[in-house]
């Protein structure tokens, strides 16, 4: 633990001075594009302490406390906390199974960020990952590393730019010291950036890595590790884009890119596929597609929409979008499915819009053209309201992974995750309401099962 605190600080450390070389950078237009619903809808600039005084059922017992989670602005820094202190309503203990194993008491961050991903030069953030995606998401796509609220992990995004041609983005997933989690790195240039030619100097290149080894305990009745990731998982990418139009009301981008899934070539895969063969054979898998990404603000903040579209061409073994938001929960079952995965195409869709930055809403749907148990739907719904009506306070997330059947939509299962709060402002500073959370969480026996829970509380806000 102690290293890998050294190692953060260190880097982080590191990134801080080089901005402060970088400041001449801050107006040129930034590589590739930012679809995070949670990106586009968090604010940096403003500070807030929330205070939740709540009760909870958490492994099957009852508890009750307060939660602190204060979120600070300076400048291009952000800091943000959730330190729970819950106490057992039946024999008074302090709740301490939120810092233990896995990243411990790096829990208590819920980030830590230097500037904003494809807003400044230099964009750094430790903690809880959601929404990241590596380059035009090919791969990797509405990541997010932790699916149980209880056990979050804390993991590094970043993404730095250097001068107008090269730069550099990635992520890491875990800090957990027990192996080396997903790494995802992407280096990227912009030849022609320097050249203030209209169109062409915005056209980039890059070039995508990613490998897991994970040996963590998987979500799961049994909550096992891993089995088929002990030699790892490797994928690789090539992508291009280019801004084709950019005024004040839309920017238009287009892109393309080639991405391949390498075999997982473990001993106990192949011992599985032996018991259980796979009807497609089990091989490397590749994928391409093509796409546009548009941005619209009309009158100001009055209408803002973000939506893109894209094509998908994939053979036998190949999952698009293969590290998404429900990846981290069993990545066993996810390696396997790949053997009975056969050659098709399909459609990627996004759309978020904001109305007058009260109202957000958002989803996004990856839909082969044949839906089927080997190739299944995935869906995101996003909801944030800022002030509306001055009183009402709703926001929510649902995801949905592994879909075959519209009527399973909006079943809550091992293959959903969700969150939905309603609350209500009782003076500007008091605010009360409920938290409905739908997660991987604990059990007495160790292992992790998908479950809701329901929290009602009372909390003090202050915004400076």
């Amino acid at each position: 633990m102690k290293k890998t605190l050294k190692i953060s600080s260190l880097l982080l450390l590191v990134l801080f001075l080089y901005s402060g070389a970088s400041k001449a950078q801050d107006n040129y237009p930034s590589f590739g594009f930012d679809n995070s619903f949670t990106n586009l809808s968090n604010p940096d600039s403003i500070s807030m302490f929330t205070g939740a005084f709540a009760f909870a059922q958490i492994g099957g017992e009852n508890y009750a406390g307060v939660r602190f989670q204060p979120d600070l602005s300076f400048g291009k820094v952000g800091i943000g906390l959730d330190v729970p202190v819950y106490f057992n309503l039946d024999n008074g203990d302090l709740y301490t199974d939120e810092f233990k194993n896995g990243t411990g008491v790096l829990r208590l961050i819920s980030y830590l960020r230097y500037g904003r991903k494809k807003k400044d030069p230099v964009y750094v953030k430790l903690g809880q990952l959601k929404g990241e995606s590596l380059g035009y998401g090919s791969l990797l796509n509405n990541y997010s590393n932790s699916p149980s609220f209880e056990k979050r992990k804390a993991g590094l995004s970043y993404d730095i730019r250097i001068k107008k041609i090269f730069g550099i983005e990635g992520m890491y997933s875990d800090f957990n010291t027990q192996s080396f989690n997903l790494f995802a790195i992407r280096p990227y240039v912009r030849p022609f950036g320097a050249s203030g030619i209209p169109i062409i100097k915005t056209l980039d290149f890059g070039f995508s890595c990613i490998t897991d080894k994970d040996q963590t305990k998987r979500f799961g009745d049994n909550s096992e590790i891993n089995e088929f990731l002990s030699d790892g998982i490797k994928a690789y990418g090539l992508d291009m884009g280019i801004l084709l139009l950019n005024s004040g009301f839309i920017n238009l981008t287009g892109y393309a890119h080639y991405s391949r899934l390498s075999k997982v070539k473990s001993d106990s895969l192949a011992a599985y596929h032996q018991l259980t063969p796979p009807t497609q054979g089990y091989d490397a898998g590749k994928g391409t597609g093509i796409g546009l990404n548009a941005n619209m603000n009309v009158i100001g903040n009055l209408f803002r929409l973000n939506t893109r579209i894209e094509r998908l061409w994939y053979t036998d073994n190949y999952i698009p979008q293969f590290f998404d938001a429900m990846y981290e929960v069993n990545k066993d079952a996810k390696i396997a499915m790949l053997g009975d995965v056969k050659s098709q195409q399909g459609i990627y869709g996004s759309l978020t819009a904001s109305i007058l930055d009260k109202i957000m809403v958002g989803g996004n749907l990856l839909l082969p053209d044949n839906v089927s148990e080997s190739s299944p739907a995935t869906m995101q719904l996003n909801l944030r309201t800022q002030d509306l009506f001055d009183k009402i306070i709703i926001e929510g997330y649902y995801t949905k992974g592994n879909l075959t059947k519209m009527s399973d939509t909006f079943k809550f299962d091992s293959n959903s995750l969700a969150l939905m709060r309603f609350a209500y402002k009782i003076t500007p500073f008091l605010v009360t309401g409920v938290d409905y959370r739908w997660s991987w969480s604990e059990q007495e026996d160790g292992s992790f099962k998908a479950d809701n829970s329901v929290m009602p509380y009372m909390a003090l806000k202050f915004q400076f």
